[in-house]
Order: C-alpha cells, then sequence, then structure tokens
C-alpha cells in the first residue's frame, strides 16, 4: 500500500516532467553468479546510464519527492558486499532491486513455494514501468536505464514481444562447472547466513533474490524433465546446480535473438576493458578511457564422483554452442 501511494503521489507530482524522456532500457541479465554485477558497475562507471541503487531505498516509488526532502544522502565507506566476493558497496553502489517493482505490480503470483513461474507482463503493467523508468531518470537526468535483473527471464517473452520499451538485452555465461561449483559455495554461504540473521533472510524475500539460500527456488521454464530432476536433487550436491545452469541457458538459447548482446565470464575478467569498449561501440555510446583491472576468479577443481560426468559433458556442449554466439574478442596474437 506504501508502494502504490508513493507511486501515485510521484506521478501527480512529476510525470508530467518526466514523460518526455523516451528512456533506452538495458536488461543485463543472466544465472547469477555470471558476472552481471561487473557488467553493471562497469556500465555505470562509464557512465553509460542510471541503475537503481541501496540509496533509492525505502522510497523507491517516489525517487523525485524523496530527493526533495532530503535527509537521505549518506553515505558509508564501501565494504565487501554479503557475498564474500570482492565487491565493494556503499549506499550509492548500483543494486539489482528492480523486482521491487514487479512485486508490487504482480504480488506473489510468480513466486511459488519452491519455483519462479514464467509470466507475461500486461500492457497497463509495461506502461506503468515506462513511468516508473521515466520518473527515475528524470531525478538523474539521464536517458539510459540499466535493470541488472537474473528473474528477467521470467518476463522475457513479453519484453521481447511489446513495443512500448525500447529494450536492449545483454546476457552474461559462464563455463558451468565453475559456475555451478560458485552457485553451491555462495548456497552454502547464504544458508548459513539466513539461519543465523532473520534480517539478511527477509531482505532477500523482499527483493526477490532466491538464487542461494534458505528460499532457495529454481526457475520453472516449462520442461518437465528438468523441473523433476531439479525437485528430485540435493542443492548441497554439484549436479542441482548443473541441472540449473542447463534450465536457464537452454531456455535462453532456444529464444536468442541476434539484437541480444552474450558476453562470456572469461572475456569480462581477463579483458575488461575490451569487452566494454565493444559493447559501448555495439550501442553507439561515447565513454571515457577505460582503466578497468582484470580480475582472476576463483579456480574450482574438480573430484571424482562429485558429480554426473555426463550431466557435465551435456552442459559443456551447450556452453560451446553459445560460445559462438558470444561476443566477439579480438585475439591478440
Amino acid at each position: 500500500m506504501f508502494n502504490e501511494i508513493s507511486f501515485d503521489l510521484e506521478k501527480t507530482l512529476f510525470l508530467s516532467k518526466s514523460s518526455s524522456i523516451h528512456p533506452r532500457v538495458i536488461f543485463i541479465s543472466g544465472l547469477a553468479r555470471s558476472g552481471t554485477t561487473a557488467l553493471l558497475n562497469h556500465l555505470v562507471n562509464l557512465k553509460i546510464g542510471h541503475s537503481l541503487t541501496y540509496q533509492d531505498l525505502p522510497f523507491l516509488f517516489m525517487p523525485n519527492v524523496a530527493g526533495q526532502m532530503g535527509g537521505f544522502k549518506k553515505v558509508s565507506a564501501p565494504r565487501e558486499r554479503a557475498h564474500g566476493d570482492n565487491i565493494l558497496i556503499n549506499q550509492e553502489s548500483p543494486e539489482a532491486i528492480d523486482e521491487i517493482f514487479w512485486k508490487n505490480q504482480l504480488g506473489d503470483n510468480y513466486i511459488l513455494d519452491k519455483q519462479m513461474a514464467l509470466h507475461e507482463p500486461s500492457k497497463s503493467d509495461l506502461k506503468d514501468y515506462k513511468k516508473f523508468i521515466q520518473l527515475h531518470l528524470f531525478k538523474a537526468q539521464q536517458s539510459t536505464y540499466l535493470s541488472k535483473n537474473n528473474n528477467t527471464i521470467l518476463r522475457l517473452h513479453g519484453f521481447m514481444n511489446q513495443t512500448i520499451l525500447d529494450t536492449h538485452f545483454l546476457f552474461a555465461i559462464r563455463e558451468p562447472f565453475a559456475h555451478a561449483s560458485s552457485l553451491l559455495k555462495q548456497h552454502v554461504r547464504f544458508l548459513d547466513m539466513h539461519q543465523k540473521d532473520a534480517f539478511s533472510r527477509a531482505y532477500f524475500d523482499s527483493l526477490v533474490h532466491h538464487e542461494f539460500g534458505m528460499h532457495l527456488k529454481s526457475f520453472d521454464l516449462k520442461d518437465e524433465a528438468i523441473n523433476a530432476k531439479l525437485s528430485s536433487l540435493d542443492p548441497l550436491d554439484l549436479d542441482y546446480w548443473l541441472v540449473n545452469w542447463l534450465n536457464y541457458y537452454q531456455y535462453l538459447l532456444a529464444h536468442f535473438s541476434p539484437d541480444w548482446i552474450l558476453v562470456n565470464f572469461d572475456d569480462l575478467c581477463w579483458q575488461p576493458n575490451e569487452v566494454m569498449r565493444l559493447l559501448a561501440k555495439k550501442w553507439d555510446f561515447e565513454v571515457q578511457e577505460m582503466n578497468i583491472p582484470a580480475y582472476q576468479a576463483p579456480k574450482y577443481p574438480s573430484k571424482e564422483n562429485d558429480f554426473s560426468e555426463n550431466l557435465l559433458i551435456k552442459c559443456q556442449e551447450l556452453f560451446q554452442k553459445l560460445q559462438s554466439i558470444c561476443l566477439a574478442i579480438p585475439s591478440n596474437e
């Protein structure tokens, strides 16, 4: 109710001023732990667009009203986020809180007991989303909106088949064994955290972050065989996360459009400046000189009997297909 009332107030006071903005919306997505946070941070740092930040909470639906109220600008020193992955955050850091809009519009209709369900936004929802974006861009005095959201896959078909928003899609992939291992590691980490800290559990739920932890939910992408496997496997086993990887990227490949951009996690780690230059060129953005440091991702040694070899082979075959349509990084040779 607070969100609805604050959104109505914001629209009454500022929609006429922001309605002339024709937003360019860049959806940054992928399975969790694929590098989407790094992509978002690089795009924001290069001033390619505006993202929601921690500072937008709790007044997410009235950014301009809250901005005029003042008194909400306290910024603490950066600290490592809860994932323990060397990414530093403070109140001004970009964050994946875009999903709160959809939870506000749709309620819990797509948030099931063990799964997150596919759904198509209505025309009315999309119009409200555009207004929501315009209001945030008006406050930021920008015209490009960056939405980093791992749940975008759930409404991907609807975003593809609408004319209300000017949409661009940026997806990230990661080698399946390392990706599944990273997901398992985070799941164990957040299981412990959520058991000890009720607030962190409630915070994840409020942001609809169910990628790992006590309230883990898989994506129901209408593959009955995959869903059956996910329901039968233990999330503390690597096979669960390999099937989870297969579920997401099979769906993504089946719906892939040549207009989308797919980035390989390893390229983003090892050659971030080249990746961002290519993105800027494809989207016709001017960017300043870049000096993004390379990142050495953790290595995950394999152990016998930790996973099903045939399952990993199937994932790797799909990964090879996806690599062939990734953003091509010129060779240094």
